[in-house]
């Protein structure tokens, strides 16, 4: 009797080959679970509620020790003392605050950018410098969601997208004195489209996206030494609040997937890189049926770069030690309008109720989620060779639903399931019986408990040819 071990699920989620063709290690779906630096394969953290908000706030953004909120009406205070809440009035008049599209701390104080129930949208700084109105009145600042702060300045998209605009050095009320405020002739130096869509950063410089194309900026309190850099072809984005700078690289997503930007080791030249090539397949229809902004972060706490689209997350886990590079995806109970993190926390935000990803909790808000796991077909290198299946053993932590698919033309060509309940090597074979050429393994857990898969033994008799 044959055997055969399945202990690396390093690779996570990958779909550019057929099932049957595929890597053991390039799972067919990774659903609420991710891969860890043991190379192991986890259920995702739970979800517990940390607070009702009190109504009329938007936007949630960690900094200076607080969970921000804004408001434009009067004056609201949450009770939860996590939570601080800022108005943010049009001019000097108190109107509900729509939508906050960017937020971060400036000289210690909220930088945003904010509409209104008048569908206008502008910036704001909240110091404590200016009496009522927090709104940046300068005629020649922008007003779209493209913003970032670099050099001790804001830069921002202007209206028409042909310039990046910005700020006198550390006054970002100021965005017209000459010699310290101005623009980037980014439309100019466009080589497709001349509207740029978004802003990030890589290796302290400030990258330009259109969405065929990205420009890579030198950026300096002293504008005299701002120059164009590079010009990346063929990659950019629509999407401006998906951008995440990831261990150095540009993460974001494009009209067609992830995306991101690099160098390249051996040769100081910036490239675009399709790191989301695996799962392209599963995100455009995502991408096509979002009603929201796909919202990410980069969240140090795990590594990962975590993208939401509406109710769906796409996960990036990444180790280079560990030699890690793995996509998942988590699916939520609920649409996400505001995702950060503070103190190495995770924070969702969704109408008035924030959440947080909880280690210590295997549920969410104690409502049990799925988890899925599928391997591709696979031939235990005798391909053509008819198998009869005996069993299996797990190394795993927790219970799962254990089933082989066992013909690649037939998805749902499935065994029973079998319940295993922690680890069951050293117990004997746990037996399973189904003959065929390939067949794909898949995991299945639905508890309030924690779940890790950490190897699969699969046991078999080759029949001969078929």
């Amino acid at each position: 009797m044959g055997s055969i071990t399945f202990s690396k699920f390093d690779l996570g989620i990958d779909l550019r080959k057929g099932g049957s063709v595929s890597d053991a290690n390039r799972l067919r779906d990774m659903k609420n679970a991710f891969v860890t630096t043991g190379l192991a394969t986890q259920k995702r953290p739970g979800l517990t509620h940390v607070a009702t908000l009190e109504p009329g706030t938007k936007g949630l953004f960690g900094g200076g020790g607080k969970l921000n909120t804004f408001h434009g009406t009067a004056l609201i205070t949450h009770a939860n003392p996590l939570f601080l809440s800022w108005q943010a009035k049009y001019g000097l008049t108190e109107m509900a605050i729509t939508k906050i599209s960017y937020a971060e701390m400036y000289a210690g104080y909220p930088y945003i950018v904010a509409t209104w129930a008048n569908n206008v949208t502008a910036h704001s700084w909240l110091d404590a410098g200016v009496g009522g109105n927090k709104m940046i009145t300068d005629i020649n600042c922008p007003s779209g969601p493209a913003v970032i702060k670099m050099a001790s300045k804001i830069f921002g998209v202007s209206p028409f997208g042909d310039v990046v605009r910005y700020c006198a050095t550390n006054n970002p009320r100021d965005w017209t004195t000459v010699n310290d405020a101005g623009f980037l002739p980014t439309g100019l130096n466009a080589t497709g489209e001349r509207e740029a869509k978004a802003l990030g950063k890589y290796q302290n410089k400030l990258v330009v996206l259109h969405r065929d194309a990205a420009q890579v900026w030198t950026v300096d309190p002293d504008p005299s030494n701002m120059a164009l850099d590079d010009i990346i072809e063929n990659v950019g984005t629509s999407y401006p609040l998906s951008l995440a700078t990831v261990g150095g690289d540009l993460f974001f997503l494009s009209d067609f997937g992830f995306r991101s930007i690099t160098t390249s080791k051996l040769i100081d030249k910036k490239e675009d890189v399709d790191v989301g090539s695996p799962i392209d397949t599963l995100v455009k229809p995502a991408i096509a049926a979002m009603t929201g902004d796909p919202k990410a972060v980069y969240y140090y706490g795990t590594g990962q770069y975590i993208a939401a689209l509406d109710d769906e997350m796409f996960v990036y886990s990444i180790s280079r030690t560990a030699k890690i590079a793995a996509w998942s995806r988590y699916e939520l109970p609920f649409a996400v309008d505001a995702i950060t993190q503070l103190n190495g926390v995770l924070y969702l935000r969704t109408g008035d109720d924030v959440y947080q990803f909880d280690d210590t909790v295997s549920t969410d808000n104690g409502v049990e989620y799925e988890v899925l796991l599928e391997l591709p077909y696979m031939d235990f290198k005798a391909p053509g060779q008819l198998k009869q299946i005996v069993g299996f053993d797990l190394v795993m932590e927790g219970e799962c639903y254990f089933s082989l698919g066992f013909d690649a033309r037939d998805t749902d060509a499935v065994t029973d399931e079998v319940r295993v309940q922690g680890n069951s090597r050293g117990g004997g074979i746990v037996p399973l019986e189904c003959c065929g050429t390939e067949f794909s393994p898949r995991f299945r857990n639905q508890d309030g408990e924690p779940f890790r898969l950490d190897a699969l033994t699969i046991y078999y008799n080759v029949l001969g040819p078929v």
